[in-house]
């Protein structure tokens, strides 16, 4: 495991809880909350680093597939499931609409994302969305890790995505950009190979030996490059920003952090942070029911007080899923499941 990643992921469903803090108070409408969505895009290019990490070797024949399938399955589906029945209960959900029940069907099984509209990729819990495209990840792996073992092969498969989204983006309507290049699981599935192939670096070079102060400017050029990214992507197309865009930046940090050579990793090795990591798919997935509630119910809150009440109402309900909802339930249906370690 590579704490430093897992520290790292904290920081980054930080970054799309203040994308969301708008629905408190206007004063989070600016540029540098909003953009805070980028966050998405580091959890699936980080997807492809860890499951080619961890799984490179390992998902060769038909039984370890199994059990590669059943630790992905009984990772992500008892909290989604979970909060899918709390997004029904607080959304007055229409029993009657054969729309709500294909749209509750959708969201289930996670293939919403597919359907390039909101209220389908958005329907019930909304960062679930993201969920589809971790599916896609997820299921396909197994059967494209022969093609993209060849570092150029998989180079050239990147750049021929490069070409193409470049040329998409210039013809899809307004309308369309974020049900194509946002939540669309085939169109994100490249930030899953931008993972894969930062990998293939990380494992020529982590054997390398450089000194900690080296190894810190590293680090810290890293965050710079990602914050000056972030700070001048107002200006970019917005079907760049959803696709490519954030590609080098966000592969930079994430190289830089797996090494654990300078002074920031050290930092981020702290056990709070790593914490921190653990529960954020929970930070993920429950913070907007808590950005919600209070937007609705404490409209006359100071900005920053709502703000920093709903940070630390989040963080405590996502340990407390993490502690007593997430981690009995991984090992409830890996038994269920058949799952043999």
């Amino acid at each position: 495991m590579i704490n430093t990643l897992t520290s790292l992921r904290l920081v980054f469903a930080l970054l799309v809880f203040a994308s969301h803090l708008v629905i408190i108070s206007d004063t989070f409408s600016g540029h540098l909350f909003v953009e805070g969505y980028v966050g998405v895009s580091f959890f699936f290019i980080l997807s492809g680093f860890i499951i080619a990490h961890n799984y490179t070797g390992r998902v060769n024949t038909p039984a370890e597939r199994k059990d590669y399938y059943i630790a992905r399955i009984a990772r992500i589906y008892p909290l989604h499931l979970l909060t899918l029945i709390a997004a029904i209960a607080l959304s007055g959900f229409a029993i009657g609409s054969l729309l709500s029940w294909v749209q509750l069907g959708m969201s289930a099984t996670l293939t919403n994302a597919y359907i390039p509209r909101s209220d389908f990729f958005f329907a019930f819990n909304a960062p679930a969305w993201s969920l589809c495209c971790e599916q896609l990840f997820y299921i396909s792996f197994p059967f494209i890790l022969p093609y993209i073992k060849e570092s150029r092969r998989l180079f050239a498969i990147i750049l021929l995505c490069v070409i193409v989204m470049v040329a998409g983006a210039q013809i899809t309507p307004q309308a369309y950009i974020k049900g194509v290049w946002y939540v669309n699981p085939v169109t994100r599935f490249p930030d899953f190979l931008i993972g894969i192939a930062v990998l293939g670096i990380y494992n020529r070079i982590k054997g390398i030996t450089i000194s900690r102060a080296t190894a810190t400017a590293i680090e810290a050029g890293s965050i710079v490059l990602f914050i000056l990214f972030y700070i001048f992507a107002e200006d970019v197309p917005k079907a760049c920003r959803y696709s490519f865009y954030y590609w080098l930046p966000i592969s930079a940090v994430l190289l830089s952090f797996a090494l654990q050579k300078g002074a920031l990793s050290r930092i981020l090795n702290n056990k709070a942070f790593i914490l921190g990591g653990e529960i954020s798919y929970s930070v993920y997935l429950v913070h907007l029911f808590i950005v919600n509630a209070i937007g609705a119910h404490l409209p006359e809150i100071n900005a920053w007080a709502g703000a920093g009440l709903a940070l630390a109402a989040t963080l405590i309900t996502s340990y407390l899923s993490y502690r007593y909802y997430e981690k009995p339930m991984n090992r409830v249906v890996k038994r269920w499941l058949g799952y043999r370690k």
